[in-house]
């Protein structure tokens, strides 16, 4: 048998036992009156010796008790089971959730949506199962139902990298997620390496079997994870020590997985394979819902690597070098002016415009007054500031955030352009994500409020123009078919003399027309961020800070940064311009 024969039956039996689980333990609720519980009918059955009363289908039950699995799938499938549809069912079970995910963080993930002839609806519900095996079933679009945002401590959770979400197929479903809803999932560890490596598987009310499909199915995926890991149970929670070892066994058994699409053993980058082994990293399970006899839901993703996108995160380039240097620019009476990076007080050095007063810190002091001085010595742009992520503190993996974007800021009168420094802060890439997030929610409120919609910038600044569509089509057939009615030749020349509004067609203008451009500007296409910027514009300079100041306050309310540099604040040089230029100021935008 070949070897990836063989490791495909292994993996098949892993996900039959845990399917089997599931269809074994509804056989065993369907005799519950006629038994206490499997491992008495057992005992039962043992002591009197009659083993021909017991069927197949019984025999099944006591084998899979039984096995190793079971210890996992008996806890799991006996835990509690909660539906949250709104934010307060979310606040209630969330500290839980955060209670188990800080004794092991791992949960099983899942999700379900239907289809509607053949186009995928967005993710219905997301299940969640923790290693105790308490499952949270989140109904996404109730909790997003009239403009609301998914909770903060949901999206935290998911973003975080050091919570490993298992299943099978779970990159897929992260990919989903992130394209439904905008929600940044990293993390995910797909159960079929794991097997490959252990050489070892929108309706108003949710009905009780919906609800307990559901929820074994994430369940299964943890108990799954912790089986092929090889744990036959956890440390004590009170040992701590053993706990944490464990734990980290069990993430060195996980490297190299973490969010990685599932591929085949021998599965190209392209083409198409012949058999299920080697196909694209879609589920293989057919479970999700369809309507009207089309593909399951979990069929209509894209393969990631045959459209080039990349895992979640991977996308975010981290800096190489730290954003802040902390060097000192002096006045030439030695006043305090800003701090900047190295390469800027390097500048003046070699310009012979400044010179070096010391090296650490590293001040130059300039030969020449400066346009503008600081109006105190508590200034923001003294203060020297931590290279590290604002929200959580994180050293490593940070890049810069604009916390007023940069399809508002490039339009702003070149007044509040000047030393925007402020509002550029560095996250570390899973607070970027989570950020981003939430900074999706606020364009589509501004696009709702100021008729301003976020669209496809490509397909509304370019129009499609349907008349030198006509000529370029004309023309082509006229240069590659040679065996064109004359009627229909000489009906397509007199096109393309109407278009160039000539008596005669040479071959040169035959030419130009089979190349001719069909798309045209739309000049009456405004960008997003430019309509909103004009629209708080109309009431002068105060109203265009009201833009500037609720984009500050929209980071500070959803990401709560803890480690935010010392002056930073919401009306950061509001008062100044004000003083500088007057409530009056001639708006010029860019």
């Amino acid at each position: 048998m070949p070897k990836q024969t063989a490791v495909t039956i292994t993996l098949a039996t892993l996900l039959g036992v845990a399917v089997g689980g599931l269809v074994l333990w509804k056989a065993t609720q369907r005799r519950k009156g006629k038994a206490c519980c499997s491992s008495q009918r057992e005992e039962a059955v043992i002591n009197s010796g009659d083993e021909e009363l017991i069927k197949a289908e019984d025999k099944e039950v006591l084998s899979f008790f039984r096995s190793p699995t079971f210890s996992w799938v008996e806890r799991t499938l006996g835990a509690d089971i909660v539906v949250v549809s709104e934010q307060e069912e979310w606040d209630r079970v969330e500290p839980l959730l955060k209670k188990e995910l800080e004794k092991w963080p791992v949960l099983g993930v899942d999700c379900e949506w239907v289809s509607v002839e053949g186009k995928a609806n967005p993710v219905s519900l997301l299940q969640m199962a923790s290693s105790s095996g308490l499952c949270i079933l989140v109904r996404l679009p109730r909790l997003v139902a009239s403009g609301q945002t998914i909770p903060k401590t949901l999206v935290d959770i998911l973003a975080d990298s050091t919570v490993l979400k298992v299943g099978v197929g779970c990159w897929e479903d992260a990919c989903k997620l992130f394209h439904d809803y905008g929600l940044p999932v990293k993390g995910s560890v797909d159960l079929r390496y794991l097997a490959m490596r252990q050489r070892n598987w929108e309706a108003e009310e949710l009905t009780q079997d919906q609800v307990l499909y559901a929820a074994r199915d994430a369940q299964v995926s943890v108990a799954l994870f912790l089986h092929l890991l090889g744990f036959a149970s956890l440390p004590a929670t009170s040992d701590g020590e053993n706990s944490i070892a464990a734990w980290e066994k069990a993430l060195g058994k996980c490297r190299g997985l973490v969010d990685i699409p599932f591929r085949g053993r021998r599965s190209g980058s392209t083409g198409e394979e012949k058999s299920g082994e080697g196909r694209s990293p879609q589920k293989t399970k057919n479970r999700k819902s369809s309507v009207n006899g089309q593909p399951s839901g979990s069929q209509q993703v894209r393969d990631p690597r045959r459209h080039k996108r990349k895992p979640l995160g991977v996308g975010y380039s981290a800096r190489k070098s730290p954003l802040y240097d902390n060097c000192f620019l002096h006045a030439p009476d030695g006043q305090p002016l800003c701090t900047c990076d190295r390469k800027k007080a390097q500048w003046y050095l070699d310009k012979g415009i400044g010179e070096l007063v010391s090296t650490e810190p590293f001040v130059v002091k300039l030969r020449f007054e400066p346009s503008g001085r600081p109006e105190s010595q508590v200034d923001y742009y003294l203060t020297v500031k931590e290279n590290l992520c604002v929200v959580c503190g994180k050293r490593e993996s940070y890049i810069r955030k604009n916390i007023v974007p940069h399809e508002y800021r490039r339009h702003f009168p070149i007044q509040m352009k000047d030393h925007n420094s402020h509002d550029v802060l560095l996250l570390c890439t899973s607070c970027h994500a989570i950020s981003n997030y939430y900074d999706n929610h606020l364009k589509q409120q501004l696009a709702e409020e100021f008729g301003a919609p976020i669209g496809s910038e490509e397909g509304v600044r370019l129009l499609e123009d349907p008349l030198r569509r006509q000529v370029r089509s004309g023309a082509r057939a006229l240069l590659n078919a040679d065996s064109l009615p004359d009627p229909r030749r000489a009906e397509l020349l007199q096109s393309i003399k109407d278009f160039f509004n000539t008596e005669a067609v040479t071959p040169e203008m035959l030419q130009e027309a089979a190349d001719l451009e069909t798309r045209i500007c739309n000049e009456s296409y405004v960008p997003h961020g430019l309509k909103v910027v004009q629209c708080f514009a109309k009431g002068g300079l105060r109203s265009l800070m009201q833009l500037e100041r609720r984009w500050r306050q929209h980071f500070l309310d959803n990401m709560q940064p803890k480690h935010l540099p010392e002056q930073w604040s919401v009306d950061h040089n509001h008062m100044k311009l004000i003083r500088k230029y007057g409530e009056d100021l001639q708006i010029e935008l860019s």
